[in-house]
């Protein structure tokens, strides 16, 4: 008979059938079918009802909405067995049976390598499956993605693109995600399996976490978090829910690098993803946030594992979130008073609304709690316990090491193990009631209880130990207690094990203890080795020993030291082969059975399963750009690599030397594709930008034309921060002609500025006296008078002396009145010209004009006439401006420094000049200087360029 089964939240186990023909409904009513407790629950949510076999959900009206599968229920859904129904916190499944949450769906079979074993809970995107990994026999979580989502092809290349970026993050305090496929239409991923649930399942046992617990859960999802932060990763649902606790009570952080894929599911809730009694304001009111909101949900989470209460209430969602918007959360001493002020102003800060003002990163927030634990360890001394539930004098580490050896108590083998039990708790007692019950001489019990608030007080004569030496014997006792705590409450041969090295190793860093303490210690380690000798020479201790050496020899394959492995085997089966008790004979034929076939097949599935991998990561190489794919063949390589040399067999190392040398074939031919691909692409990219940059440069010129100096360097420098290609290759030698053109530019536009200036300040441009006279044997051209006005017309320039929008400025002087032209106002190429001409036929004619300007305009430069002539052929006044170039190379003293840079111009004059013949119609004279060009100025960029 169908049911369902309440999977997670407050009223986790409840369940209700409902029959064929009947109906159920869902809700906080005390009428209810099935009652809910959940805040975020209407009085009546939902109602299931069937027609026939075919049952329906609907829901009633209810504040916050009911979810099917992660989307919002609207009208009657049809359900399927194995759908999931949330009301706020609270997962519903919809089971065929009585036995369906046990035994339904697909408990038993095996997907993509995986057999299903149980299933562990439900949630928006499906269902989570305690299975096993075949290859590796090793236990994981499986979640499989409901049948809904699989339907949205979208949702799953998403879902499949982050859960394989998910499983590239690695860090101790994050549930690792190991691998993601499609097999028959599941889609799933597995990841590392938590087997004592989540923190919300560990809150829901005790109302209320302690607080060293509680401290370090916050502490283990803060180095989470700084990871994440480093990573650049925001996980936006921060909750008990996903902090998940494993075998040894750590805590690690789940669904990291998950988010898109959750968040597109909740989008289609209600636009905001999160969960709300947790959600940072920013979040809630849809900004954009980063990882201060994850903080903010830390903060949360902070406040309910210790309260037990979320920070706000309310009957929807829109209310809660609003109330995360708006109001301050109630002081959690209000909830909790004895919580230590330090550690209630951490939360609040945590709880900021504003990000700024909130904690800025995660580790900041574990090193206010790492403070708050030193100060706690100084004042334990003299002000009692820190901690409301440590041993008075015990630091805050020590006493969490309690809590947590406290935590890994199991169940025990039975018959003689329970025997050795019993000698390690009497020899305990007999340790704490006798060895430490004669007054210490400094008042320094292993175990002191203090209940009042004085310090212990001090007997002995001031002085008899020095600091260093009471300092020391503290922590000695102080390890000498969790050592004997562990072996009181869990005698398993690794507990003695580590309670033995724990005394050992104080003993050692502790050197300066007194000879009494030492002695203690000393005694107290004898006494452990004793009973741990002879609980291994039980049948039980012998069982315990192999079932550790087993998972030491599974670990070491792992390693790839499979000699090692199974000579950590053979030495067992060699230690206890000659026992005469029959139970340790029966496990020592078991370790040769294992020995003889299981652990060869265990190797060869570990290799097998490793080449497998490797050449799927090949197949999947193939598929990208041949740069990258060289990048992640290399990283196989040397994954490969790594694990020939960590094998320890000659005979399987074969294996890994021969997988590993056909990838070294490949990886050539990859590289050899690679260099060919990069060397097109970085050809292609010269090209687009060489192209670019031509254009630029051509603006260059038009604004050197009109004057404008200052627009030249704004040009190229916005080129260069937005031409792509110029900004990934610049560096490289195929860009190198780009970059000296750039400099070229650059360096022509200085010189034509200091030419000027030059040209002005030296008196090679004659005054208005000095015009005259050469008018009178050299009048002006006629275009050139035309253009100022009248043949008697005379000309000045002005120059700015910094580079400038309008750098020059022309006056005419006609008939005794001046008229100022400035630079941007000679707009046309044959104004220009007529600018050009005017100042080449006063330099021609005026004695001795020339010659002044073949001093350089500044040391370095080449001579001042060269950067006029560069400026007028800019203006296109090739014809106007070859004879001042053909005087700078004619007065060029061929060794002289200045010779290749003039040869340079003096080819771009011949070019220059060739084509302005042309355009007139003088191909003879055009062709005369193309001759010059290519006979004697070949290897000039002028001749290379002109094609």
């Amino acid at each position: 008979m169908p049911r369902l089964l309440v999977e997670k939240g407050p009223d986790r186990g409840k369940s209700v059938t409902v029959t064929v023909g009947g109906q159920i409904v869902a809700g906080r009513d005390k009428e209810a079918s099935l009652q809910l407790s959940d805040s975020m629950a209407s009085r009546r949510h939902f109602l299931i009802a069937s027609k026939g076999s075919i049952f329906g959900l609907k829901d009633l009206n209810s504040a916050n909405g009911t979810l099917v599968n992660g989307r919002k229920a609207e009208g009657a859904h049809k359900l399927a067995f194995g759908d999931s129904i949330q009301v706020g916190e609270t997962l519903i499944s919809w089971l065929a049976d009585e036995t369906g949450d046990k035994h339904g769906g697909l408990i038993g079979q095996q997907i993509g390598g995986y057999r299903i074993e149980e299933r562990l809970g439900r949630g928006a995107m499906g269902t989570v499956y305690k299975a096993t990994q075949l290859s590796l026999g090793r236990t994981v979580a499986l979640k499989v993605l409901s049948p809904d989502l699989v339907k949205d092809e979208k949702f799953c290349e998403m879902f499949v693109k982050e859960a394989r970026a998910a499983g590239s993050l690695n860090h101790p305090n994050i549930i690792q995600v190991y691998d993601v496929g499609d097999e028959d239409s599941n889609y799933f991923f597995s990841m590392e399996y938590a087997s004592n649930g989540s923190v919300l399942e560990e809150l829901t046992s005790v109302k209320g976490i302690p607080m060293p617990r509680a401290v370090k859960i916050i502490k283990d999802a803060c180095t989470a978090l700084d990871y994440a932060e480093r990573k650049g990763l925001v996980h936006r649902d921060i909750k008990p829910d996903n902090l998940m606790v494993t075998e040894d009570d750590s805590v690690k952080l789940g669904d990291l690098g998950l988010a898109m894929s959750t968040q597109e599911l909740q989008a289609e809730q209600d636009g905001v993803f999160g969960t709300p009694h947790y959600i940072a304001p920013e979040q809630a009111m849809g900004k954009p946030i980063d990882h201060r909101a994850d903080i903010y949900a830390l903060g949360a989470t902070f406040y309910r594992i210790l309260s037990g209460k979320t920070l706000f209430t309310g009957a929807t969602v829109k209310e809660i979130l609003k109330k995360q918007v708006r109001e301050a959360h109630k002081p959690i001493t209000d909830h909790l008073p004895d919580c230590p002020q330090a550690i209630a102003r951490i939360i609040d800060r945590m709880l900021v609304k504003n990000p700024a003002e909130r904690y800025q990163h995660a580790a900041e927030v574990m090193q206010d709690l790492v403070d708050w634990e030193n100060l706690a360890t100084r004042k334990a001394a003299t002000a009692g316990a820190a901690f409301a539930e440590r041993p008075s004098r015990l630091s805050p580490d020590s006493s969490q090491e309690l809590y947590q050896v406290k935590q890994r108590q199991k169940l025990i083998l039975a018959g003689v193990v329970a025997l050795v039990a019993l000698l390690a708790a009497a020899a305990s007692i007999y340790y704490f009631v006798f060895m430490d019950s004669t007054p210490a001489t400094n008042n320094d019990s292993v175990i002191a209880v203090n209940n009042t608030n004085s310090a212990p007080s001090n007997n002995s004569p001031a002085g008899e130990l020095p600091k260093d030496v009471r300092d020391a014997d503290q922590a000695i006792r102080d390890e000498l207690n969790i050592a004997n705590f562990q072996v009181e409450t869990n005698p398993e041969r690794r507990d003695y094990d580590e309670a033995i090295a724990r005394i050992e190793n104080a003993l050692a860093t502790h050197t300066k203890g007194s000879a009494e303490v030492r002695k203690k210690a000393e005694d107290r380690r004898n006494e452990l080795i004793a009973l741990r000798l002879a609980m291994s020479t039980s049948a039980a201790g012998v069982a315990e020993e192999w079932e550790t050496t087993r998972r030491d020899s599974v670990a070491l394959i792992k390693e790839f030291k499979y000699a090692e492995s199974g000579k950590t085997i053979d030495a067992f089966i060699k230690k206890h082969e000659n026992t005469t008790n029959e139970e340790i004979a029966k496990i020592v034929e078991l370790a040769k059975g294992y020995f003889d076939g299981t652990h060869g097949v265990e190797v060869q599935t570990q290799i097998d399963t490793f080449r497998k991998e490797a050449q799927r990561d090949m197949e999947a190489a193939l598929g990208l750009e041949p740069t990258p794919r060289v990048a992640r063949v290399e990283e196989i390589l040397g994954r490969v690599r790594a694990a020939e040399q960590a094998c320890d067999d000659d005979y399987y190392r074969k294996t890994f030397t021969e997988l590993g040398d056909d990838i070294e074939k490949k990886l050539r031919i990859f590289r050899n594709q690679a260099g060919t691909a990069e060397r097109q692409a970085l050809a292609e990219a010269f090209t687009r930008a060489s192209a670019s940059l031509q254009t630029v440069l051509l603006g260059c010129r038009q604004d050197i034309a009109r004057g404008d100096f200052k627009n030249v360097e704004k040009r190229l420098t916005d080129w260069e921060a937005a031409d792509p290609d110029f900004a990934a290759h610049k560096g490289s030698d195929t860009f190198k002609p780009i970059t000296e053109d750039i400099a070229r530019r650059r360096d022509q536009t200085a010189l034509e500025h200091r030419a000027l200036l030059e040209l002005v300040n030296s008196g090679a441009l004659p005054d208005i006296l000095q015009t005259s006279k050469v008018l009178k044997t050299h009048p002006w051209p006629q275009h050139v008078a035309d253009f100022l006005g009248g043949a008697q017309a005379f000309i000045a320039l002005d120059v700015e002396s910094r580079i400038a929008a309008d750098q020059w400025t022309l006056t005419v002087f006609l008939d005794g009145k001046p008229a100022r032209r400035k630079a941007s106002d000679i707009d046309t190429p044959g104004e220009r010209a007529a600018v050009a001409d005017a100042i080449a036929h006063l330099l021609e004619h005026h004695t001795g004009a020339l010659d002044r300007l073949m001093q350089p305009a500044t040391p370095g430069d080449p001579p001042a006439l060269v950067g006029v002539f560069a400026w007028m052929g800019e203006l296109n006044a090739f014809e106007a401006a070859f004879p001042l170039i053909g005087h700078a190379w004619r007065n060029t003293t061929a060794d002289g420094p200045a010779r290749a840079v003039v040869r340079e111009y003096y080819a771009w004059g011949l070019l220059g000049l060739a084509n302005a013949l042309n355009a007139k119609g003088d191909s003879t004279g055009a062709r005369a200087k193309l001759t010059e060009l290519e006979t004697k100025f070949a290897d000039t960029r002028a001749n290379k360029g002109r094609k």
